[in-house]
């Protein structure tokens, strides 16, 4: 049977070559931000996605787990618009599709963009240091029908191919970088199977939260947590969650990356439902200074606000 599932996998493959994902939009509070679309890169102006050349919607390899392309995906660069938010907001993030077959858990790491005076707008990726406030678990829900069982992925294909995930209550104010990853498993059986799709976007935390200094020179605390750690030593591909065969009997699952932070308030795969309708096209705000925002609507470029 497991021999089966892995055949139809791989015929899968072929007519899903052209399925790969991307996040489409953030919704926050009723405002759609728009993420970046490799295909059509200069369409949105005030995209708060961070550039890729993934023109194929692809994946990274866990053979580049060490490179820089796992940070914000294939030569990622950082937008420069930010989506305005506020400490334990909830965020709606819309993918443009998911295979079926792709099974995995859904990943979200934060970091703060500190010391600049233009929030993440021109942040060396390879200095952000990431807190996990988010890791589906317990990512593998059941195999009540058999293997390969029901995933945290399945989840967010029953929700229109979206994902709920809540903003740690006491975030201080400032840039951050979101980092939101899913790692598909149908290969992960197979060396360097795995497939892990990074992407990441801006957002600009407004309202202090009780414990809120502003992110500047002094140790920022994500989540409770004080140290992050680098997305170059997120993974390993040796790690049981990513060489794993998802078609034999599996018990639990042992997920990916470092723990989730003490205080990140995820939202449970249970309570996982389309929370948010969009009821205005949001307006993303520029970082002027290190405490200073303009807003940035589309048409309008970052630079036309330096000067």
């Amino acid at each position: 049977m497991a021999g089966a599932l892995r055949f139809l996998a791989s015929c899968a493959l072929f007519s899903q070559a052209l399925a790969h994902s991307r996040i489409l939009y953030l919704i926050i509070n009723g405002q759609q931000y728009q993420g970046f679309n490799p295909h059509t890169p200069d369409a949105i102006t005030n995209s708060i996605g961070w550039s890729t050349s993934a023109v194929d919607d692809g994946f990274v390899t866990p053979s580049n787990y060490s490179n820089p392309d796992i940070i914000c995906h294939r030569d990622g660069k950082p937008a420069k618009a930010h989506a305005p938010v506020k400490a334990g907001d909830k965020i709606q993030v819309q993918w443009n599709g998911w295979p079926q077959s792709h099974k995995g858990p859904v990943l979200s790491y934060l970091a703060p963009c500190a010391n600049t005076t233009d929030g993440c707008a021109s942040v060396d990726k390879s200095k952000l240091s990431w807190t996990k406030i988010d890791d589906s678990s317990p990512v593998l829900l059941d195999e009540k029908s058999g293997s390969p069982g029901r995933w945290a992925t399945d989840v967010l294909i029953a929700q229109n191919n979206t994902w709920l995930l809540g903003l740690p209550n006491d975030l201080e104010p400032g840039p951050y970088v979101l980092r939101h990853e899913l790692i598909a498993l149908h290969y992960a059986n197979l060396k360097d199977g795995a497939q892990n799709y990074p992407q990441c976007v801006n957002l600009w935390v407004e309202a202090p939260g009780p414990k809120a200094k502003t992110v500047g020179k002094e140790e920022v605390v994500v989540a409770g947590q004080k140290q992050g750690v680098p997305a170059t030593a997120l993974y390993r591909a040796t790690d049981p969650g990513v060489a794993i065969d998802i078609y034999t009997a599996l018990s639990s699952y042992v997920i990916p990356g470092p723990t989730l932070a003490p205080e990140a308030k995820p939202v449970p795969v249970s309570e996982q439902e389309l929370k948010s309708t969009i009821t205005a096209v949001g307006t993303p705000v520029v970082v002027t200074r290190a405490t200073a925002t303009t807003p940035l609507p589309n048409g309008r470029t970052a630079a036309a606000f330096k000067g």
